[in-house]
């Protein structure tokens, strides 16, 4: 019996020494373990830092992409305010030769085109038409020439948008005659043109004597 429980005895102990021995183990793991959680807790803690930079900066910039678009349109609208404020025109009836124009039995938009100046380019020698690009102030001039005759006046017409503004008008029997006229017209967005009214004729040639002309003063 003595012998059974002291074998016994050294069973137990060897259990015991066996569970120490696991209890370490599983301290070390549990210790192994916390400090991986740790481990894992800071690298996600720096991750979410670095996510927060990164979205802190891409923030940043579409705010810069942002005022840079703005600036960019600013630049544009003031460029082009700047080329709508330059504006200048000046041409002469016919860009070679001698011929005397009309008369017709309707009225006729007359085609200046010989172009000597056309700064923002509003006039066209296509159609005799100058074209407003800008709300503002601006100064018409037409200067007429042609030969005298009995029944035919020399003379012309500034239109505004399809209405009549001022005339020049000119008749005598025989040689050359001049006529002109000027005006200040506050324009929006239009035409202005000058037209040959019915059985009226003019003359011009190389020496560019029937001209039209025009320039903004100042925008509104």
């Amino acid at each position: 019996m003595s012998a059974w429980l002291a074998g016994l005895k050294v069973e137990v102990q060897h259990l015991q020494r066996d569970n120490e021995v696991k209890t370490k183990e599983l301290e070390s793991l549990s210790q192994r373990y916390q400090a991986q959680a740790a481990e894992l807790a800071a690298v996600k803690a720096k991750a979410d830092g670095i996510e927060n930079q990164v979205e802190a900066q891409a923030a940043e910039l579409a705010a810069a992409k942002a005022k840079a678009n703005v600036t960019e349109n600013q630049v544009e609208a003031l460029r082009r305010e700047g080329e709508a404020k330059r504006l200048a025109f000046s041409a002469a009836l016919l860009e070679s030769g001698s011929v005397n124009h009309g008369p017709f039995n309707t009225h006729t938009t007359m085609v200046f085109r010989h172009v000597t100046t056309n700064i923002g380019n509003a006039y066209s020698p296509s159609t005799g038409l100058f074209t407003a690009p800008v709300r503002g102030v601006y100064h018409f001039e037409f200067h007429i020439y042609g030969h005298g005759s009995s029944t035919e006046p020399t003379s012309a017409l500034l239109i505004k948008n399809g209405v009549q503004i001022f005339a020049t008008y000119e008749k005598q029997t025989s040689g050359g005659q001049k006529t002109c006229n000027g005006v200040t017209l506050m324009l929006n967005i239009g035409d202005v043109f000058v037209r040959l009214p019915a059985n009226s004729w003019v003359h011009d040639n190389q020496d560019h004597h029937t001209t039209f002309s025009g320039h903004l003063l100042f925008t509104m």
